[in-house]
C-alpha cells in the first residue's frame, strides 16, 4: 500500500483556495500511483474561525466542497478534515430516535470536527455500520479547551454520541476499509488531540482512542492534525506515539502524523503551524519525516519504508524556530486583509533595541521596499538614540523620515492644562506630560502615515512591557500587530545577536543597544529608555525579570508562593534558569529588596491587565503568550495566606544563599 501525506498550507476562511490546493495535491498523488492520500484536521476552511463555526450557513457552506473532493477520490481513496453539521442523528438511529433532531448541548446544531473518508467517488465503508454515525465521516472524540483551544465550544464529540444513543465508545471508534488493487485494508482515522490522550482518564486509565483502533483491527492508524508550532513540539510528538505504544503494546501498529502548515489567529493571537509529518514504525520511532518546518510537500509512504531505519530529528536553536515563527506571522497579515501581496508597514523607530528589531524582522518577512520607519523625537530623546534609529534604517535600506513632535507635544500639554475642569489649576505632572508625547507619536503620527500610505504600524513592544504595561496606552501600546510582545527583553537581545550573526550576517542592530549577559551598558552604549523625561531609565531588572515572567506565564504557572519557596530552598536561580550574578547584580540576595520587588512585579503586571485586553494580535513565540492563550479578569492584586507566611520567612534571613536552605 501507497499512502501521500500532503502536509499541506491551510488558509483559514479561504475554502476555495484550500481546496484547489487539495485538488491539486490530489492529482499529484495520483501521478504518483498512491492509493491513500490523506490531507490534515480541517483542513478545508481552517481550525481557528472562532464563532464563524456557530453559523450553520457558514459551516454548510464549507462542507458544499465535500462534493468537488468526493469526485476528486476516483481512483484513489481520500481523507481529509472537515466540519460536519448533523442535523439527522436521529433518522439514521431509528427507532425511539427517528423524530428526534439533536442538537448540540449548547442547544444549537450539532456539529463535529470530523474526517471524511472516501474512495472511488463513494464515503468508505466502516469495518461495520453503527447506524449512528454518518457515512464515510468519523467525528473527532477528544476535545481540547485549553490554551486557545475552544473545541468543545463548538463541537459534540464521539463520546458525547456514546453517551446519547447508549453504547460504548470503542464501538463507535472502528477503522474504515480502503481497497488496494481488490484487497482490503482496514485503516484507522483519528483526529489531532485524539493522539494527546494520556491525560483524558475514563476508570482510571487514558482514553486511548489509537488502542480501541487497533483492538477493532486497524492494520495503520493515521492522525490528521491541525496542531500548532511551540519550540520542542516535534519531541512532545515523539513522546506521545511512544506512551500510546507503550498503552497498546506488542499489537501496535504502524503510526502516520500528518499536519498543516501555515499561520491562523484567533483575533488576539496569531499561530503557526509548523507540519512536522512523521511516520512512525511499530516501536513507535520515527522512520519518515517531512524535509523541512513550514514547507508544503507531498510525503510518498510505501509498506516498505515502515522498515526503514529509524530517524533522529534536527532541531534549530530555539531563537532560530522563534524567528521562522515571527516570520511567517507577519506574512500572515495578507491573509487576515484577504490581500494577494504583503501590506506596507510604518515603524515608529525610537533608536532602541526593540523597534530596531521589529524594522529588521518586517524586511526579512516581506522586503524593504513594504518598510517605512519614522523618529519622532522630543527634547528628552538624545542624539545617541536618533542616530541609532537612523544607522539601522540605513543598514536596511528602508524608507526612514524624522518628525520631531515637540510642537504638538507643548500645544497639547498647554490646551490641557487650560481645560481646568474641577477649578483647582491642577496641571499635568511630568510623566503625563510624557504620555502626551507617546499618544501623539501612536494616534496622530503613526496612524495617520500608515492611513496615508495604505499600510499598518506595528506595536513594537515585547513581553516584558505588555506585562508590566510599560506603555502608553493610544500611543506605542497601538498597532495592528505585535511582533515581538511574545519575547522578553532577553530574547530580544537573543534576538538581535541571531539578525545580526545568522540572518544578516553582519551588523543591523547597533552593539551600543545589545548589553552583556548581566545588562551592564558602557558609557556609549544606549541604556533602555522610553525618554518621556529627561534621565529617564527603564525600571525593569532586565534578565531576572524576564525569568519571573517566564515563570509566571509558563504553561505550569507560578506564583509569588513558588518564587518565595524557592528563594528558602536557595534554588531561585536554577528555577528561574538564570546566573547567581544576576541575582546579586539586581541586589535581590538581599531578602528585604527580594520581596519589594516581587510584590512591585506581580502587582504591576495585575494592574495592567486593563491595557492588555486593548492590546493588537500578538505572534506566538511561547507556550503561554498575552491574548488569547492568558485569559485574564480585571482583578486587584491580592496575596494568599499562605504567601504572607512564606514572606515573614524570608525578611527573617540575613541574606539569600545559593543552592543552600535559608528557611
Amino acid at each position: 500500500m501507497k499512502i501521500a501525506l500532503a502536509q499541506m498550507e491551510v488558509i483559514a476562511g479561504r475554502p476555495d483556495k484550500n481546496v484547489a490546493n487539495m485538488l491539486s495535491m490530489i492529482e499529484e498523488a495520483k501521478y504518483e500511483s498512491a492509493d491513500l492520500v490523506v490531507f490534515p484536521e480541517m483542513s478545508v476552511g481552517g481550525y481557528l474561525l472562532g464563532d464563524k463555526f456557530l453559523e450553520d450557513e457558514f459551516c454548510k457552506d464549507l462542507m458544499a466542497y465535500n462534493e468537488e473532493l468526493q469526485k476528486a477520490s476516483k481512483g484513489i481513496a481520500l481523507a481529509y478534515g472537515n466540519i460536519f453539521v448533523d442535523d439527522k442523528s436521529g433518522e439514521r438511529a431509528g427507532g425511539i430516535y427517528s423524530k428526534a433532531i439533536h442538537p448540540n448541548k449548547d442547544g444549537r446544531s450539532r456539529k463535529y470536527n470530523a474526517i471524511y473518508v472516501f474512495q472511488n467517488g463513494k464515503p468508505a465503508e466502516r469495518l461495520r455500520e453503527t447506524m449512528i454515525l454518518p457515512e464515510g465521516v468519523q467525528p473527532k472524540t477528544l476535545l481540547p479547551n485549553y490554551r486557545f483551544f475552544d473545541d468543545e465550544r463548538y463541537f459534540f464529540s464521539l463520546g458525547d454520541v456514546a453517551k446519547d444513543f447508549g453504547v460504548e465508545l470503542k464501538d463507535l471508534t472502528l477503522p474504515f476499509k480502503v481497497y488496494v488493487e481488490g484487497k482490503e485494508h482496514l485503516i484507522g482515522f483519528e483526529l489531532c488531540e485524539d493522539l494527546w490522550c494520556e491525560d483524558y482518564r475514563k476508570d482510571g486509565r487514558a482514553l486511548n482512542i489509537t488502542k480501541f483502533l487497533v483492538e477493532n483491527g486497524a492494520e495503520k492508524i493515521i492522525n490528521l492534525s491541525a496542531s500548532p508550532w511551540t519550540f520542542g513540539k516535534n519531541g512532545a510528538r515523539d513522546r506521545r506515539i511512544k506512551f500510546l505504544r507503550e498503552d497498546v503494546g506488542d499489537s501496535f501498529v504502524p503510526f502516520y502524523y500528518v499536519n498543516i502548515i501555515g499561520v491562523q489567529n484567533n483575533g488576539k493571537n496569531i499561530i503557526t503551524f509548523d507540519g512536522g509529518t512523521t511516520v512512525y514504525n511499530k516501536d513507535a520511532d520515527p522512520i519518515v519525516l517531512s524535509r523541512e518546518a513550514y514547507k508544503q510537500e507531498l510525503i510518498l509512504v510505501k509498506d516498505k519504508d515502515l522498515e526503514g531505519k529509524v530517524l533522529s530529528r534536527e532541531e534549530k536553536p530555539r531563537i532560530a524556530q522563534k524567528y521562522d515563527a515571527i516570520i511567517r506571522g507577519i506574512r500572515h497579515i495578507k491573509d487576515i486583509y484577504g490581500a494577494e501581496e504583503f501590506p506596507r508597514f510604518v515603524v515608529g523607530m525610537s533608536g532602541g533595541i526593540d523597534s530596531s528589531v521589529v524594522s529588521a524582522l518586517l524586511v526579512k518577512a516581506i522586503g524593504p521596499s513594504k518598510v517605512f520607519g519614522i523618529n519622532m523625537p522630543t527634547r528628552f530623546n538624545s542624539d545617541k538614540t536618533k542616530d541609532s534609529a537612523r544607522e539601522v534604517a540605513e543598514n536596511l535600506g528602508i524608507g526612514y523620515g524624522v518628525i520631531p513632535v515637540e510642537e504638538l507635544t507643548n500645544l497639547n500639554i498647554r490646551i490641557l492644562n487650560e481645560a481646568d475642569l474641577e477649578g483647582s489649576g491642577r496641571k499635568l505632572n511630568a510623566l503625563q506630560e510624557g504620555n502626551v508625547a507617546a499618544k501623539i507619536r501612536g494616534t496622530a503620527i503613526l496612524s495617520n502615515l500608515a492611513a496615508r500610505y495604505n499600510a499598518i504600524f506595528t506595536n513594537n513592544g515585547n513581553k516584558l512591557e505588555v506585562a508590566l504595561g510599560y506603555a502608553t496606552l493610544y500611543g506605542d501600546w497601538g498597532g495592528a500587530i505585535a511582533p515581538i510582545a511574545d519575547l522578553t527583553k532577553t530574547e530580544v537581545v537573543e534576538m538581535a545577536n541571531y539578525l545580526n550573526d545568522v540572518v544578516f550576517s553582519r551588523e543591523i542592530i547597533p552593539a551600543r543597544v545589545i548589553p552583556n549577559e548581566l545588562w551592564q551598558f558602557k558609557k556609549d552604549q544606549i541604556i533602555p529608555s522610553a525618554e518621556l523625561e529627561f534621565d529617564q531609565i527603564d525600571p525593569m531588572k532586565f534578565g531576572y525579570h524576564c525569568a519571573l515572567l517566564n515563570a509566571m506565564t509558563d504553561y505550569m504557572k507560578k506564583t509569588p508562593s513558588d518564587v518565595m519557596k524557592w528563594y528558602l530552598q536557595g534554588t531561585l536561580e536554577k528555577n528561574l534558569g538564570i546566573k547567581t550574578e544576576l541575582i546579586k547584580r539586581w541586589k535581590i540576595n538581599s531578602p528585604p529588596e527580594f520581596v519589594k520587588d516581587l510584590e512591585w512585579f506581580y502587582s504591576t503586571v495585575q494592574r495592567n491587565i486593563f491595557k492588555r485586553v486593548q492590546a493588537p494580535p500578538i505572534i506566538v513565540t511561547s507556550k503561554s503568550a498575552y491574548g488569547y492563550d492568558i485569559r485574564e479578569s480585571m482583578l486587584p492584586y491580592v496575596e494568599t495566606k499562605e504567601y504572607e507566611k512564606l514572606k515573614g520567612k524570608v525578611l527573617a534571613m540575613k541574606s539569600y544563599i545559593s543552592g543552600g536552605k535559608n528557611g
